[in-house]
């Protein structure tokens, strides 16, 4: 049996063989695919309502109040239902000194939490705001 190669022109008028071309599309689309891939992954890890809540309550304890806020409402516009979301906001608002607002969003928490671990960080957020409240 006898290999053929398939010689092909290319617009530069070098000669190069599929088997070659080949080899470079591939590996140009191994690149490109790999390099989507991380971006994609993390995307995914890093932009959940969990880690901007982490994140969150980070900046909250370095006193970084509107960085805080940011990263809750992301975690909000991501999923409107996630509890600690709203805590986390009661707790900037109450660093902000607005307890009214704060308490709102402390309901919030209360009501949006799902199973017994929200339910008792939510709790665990009213006792943190009446401290702050109290101390001046």
């Amino acid at each position: 049996m006898r290999d053929y190669h398939v010689i092909t022109v290319t617009a530069s008028g070098k000669y190069c063989s599929i088997a070659r071309q080949s080899v470079c599309l591939v590996f140009a689309l191994m690149l490109v695919s790999a390099c989507g891939s991380v971006s994609l992954y993390q995307k995914i890890v890093l932009d959940t309502p969990s880690r901007h809540v982490q994140n969150g309550m980070q900046f909250l304890n370095m006193n970084k109040i509107d960085t805080a806020m940011l990263e809750f409402n992301r975690a909000i516009d991501l999923n409107s239902e996630y509890s600690p979301a709203y805590m986390g906001l009661g707790l900037a608002y109450g660093r902000l000194g607005d307890f009214k607002t704060a308490y709102q969003y402390m309901e919030k928490s209360r009501m949006k939490a799902a199973g017994h671990e929200q339910q008792a960080a939510a709790a665990d957020g009213w006792m943190q705001l009446d401290r702050m409240k109290k101390t001046p």
